[in-house]
Parts: structure tokens; sequence; C-alpha cells
């Protein structure tokens, strides 16, 4: 039978959990941007294959701009994802060994506003499909 923990080692693990509570945070984050940027890319190259399979009449009036700028649009997306993520999560971290608060310091905006953007590249890309 285990003998009950001290003081110490509950804050101890108490810490931990905090770390890996934060790690998860950021690893969320940056498998989204991880998908957004494959999107991305997935999305120009769709372009360009398009170009290619479609008869020289009709692909000569297909624009190339559209794939190209909305997959460049979520690539650049994904990765500023990624990077903001990166450094909530550091300041975060450096917050917590400094004062060992666990208050985030930050608002909620970082969701909302890469919800936002997305929400306008998906309308974006929606447009294309329907030709508007």
């Amino acid at each position: 039978m285990r003998e009950q923990e001290s003081g110490t080692e509950i804050l101890i693990n108490a810490h931990r959990l905090v770390y890996f509570s934060a790690e998860r945070t950021l690893m969320s984050w940056v498998r989204a941007a991880l998908g957004m940027m494959a999107l991305g890319f997935v999305m120009d190259r769709f372009g360009l294959v398009l170009r290619q399979v479609t008869p020289a009449s009709v692909g000569a009036h297909l624009p190339r701009a559209y794939s190209f700028w909305g997959g460049s649009m979520l690539v650049l997306v994904g990765g500023l994802m990624a990077l903001v993520a990166t450094i909530r999560y550091w300041r975060f971290a450096h917050d917590y060994n400094q004062n060992e608060s666990t208050r985030p310091g930050h608002g909620i905006m970082m969701g909302v506003a890469f919800a936002a953007i997305l929400a306008v590249l998906g309308f974006a890309i929606a447009a294309f499909l329907l030709d508007i």
C-alpha cells in the first residue's frame, strides 16, 4: 500500500500538471497550425493541377491567383498561429517560473482573431468554388 504523499510531493505534482496542461494547449495550437498550412499547400497545388488537366482553351482562362493567394494565406496564417502560440507558451512558462502564477495574462482574443481570419478565408474559398 502506498504511503501518503508529503506536502512537497503534492506541490511538485501540481507544478507538473500545470506545465503538462500548458504543453497540451501549445500542442493543440501547433496541430491546428500544421493542418492549416497543409490545407493551404494542398489548395495551391490543386489549382496547379486544375490548370494542367483542363484543355488549353479553358485552362488559359482559369485564374491561378485564387488558389495561389488563398493557399499562401492559409500557410501564412498557420505559421503566424504557431509563432503566436509559441510566444504565449514561453511567456506563461517564464511567468510561472518567476511568480508561480497560473493567471494567463492574456485574453481570449487569439482564438477569436484566428477564427475570424479563417472565416474570411473560408468565405473567399467558397466564393472561388461557386464562381461568384
